[in-house]
């Protein structure tokens, strides 16, 4: 497999993956998890993109990993990666508890300064735009991501490891995502209308 003398960038540093992840099943025996797309991009890229990620399954640890997120230790990690069932405006932790925009509001007001938060999870990004601008006002953050209904979840792994590494490719910048919603929409626009994949940078 060739690489793309364009895509080269071993004299740069990657941006990390900060990724919190729920049970996607009830049955604990079926280890369905992100991982494999993090080791991929691990061994792919050059240099590798590192991930820092961690099971999740209480509000109270939701709220303590975003709060270890936002420590300025943290700041080579500055893609935040929401890894849950989801529905219109918020994600689903320990079945059925929802976690709302309003509370992840709360609780990174002010503190996502040229982060990005990607939730891959069904249909939160089914919320009007106002709403989303309001979130990356808040919250601070430089872009919001993700998708506006339910998604198949080996299609969604296939569209994000061109969507993570895609990320490498830019500076964390508006002029950056707006490069970066480019390149996925001409790499993976099949995959991204399938579903229904949406981005919105702070203005």
């Amino acid at each position: 497999m060739c690489q793309k003398k364009g895509n080269r960038m071993s004299s740069r540093s990657h941006n990390g993956i900060f990724c919190l992840e729920g049970d996607w099943d009830d049955d604990l025996r079926i280890p369905t998890t992100m991982q494999p797309v993090f080791d991929l991009l691990a061994k792919s890229q050059n240099p590798p993109v590192p991930s820092i990620r961690r099971n999740v399954s209480t509000e109270d640890g939701l709220r303590y990993y975003l709060r270890k997120w936002i420590q300025r230790k943290y700041r080579d990690f500055p893609l935040l990666y929401l890894g849950f069932h989801g529905e219109p405006g918020g994600i689903y932790i320990s079945g059925r508890q929802a976690i709302t925009l309003d509370w992840l509001e709360d609780c990174l007001h002010g503190n996502c300064h040229r982060r990005v938060i990607h939730f891959g999870s069904c249909s939160t990004m089914m919320e009007h735009g106002r709403r989303l601008n309001r979130f990356l006002s808040r919250t601070g953050a430089l872009a919001v991501c993700g998708y506006r209904t339910d998604v198949d979840w080996m299609l969604t792994a296939a569209f994000e490891v061109i969507l993570l590494s895609g990320f490498q490719l830019h500076g964390f910048t508006r002029a950056g995502m707006r490069a970066a919603q480019r390149r996925v929409v001409r790499e993976a626009g099949n995959l991204a209308r399938d579903l229904r994949f949406r981005m919105v940078i702070a203005q």
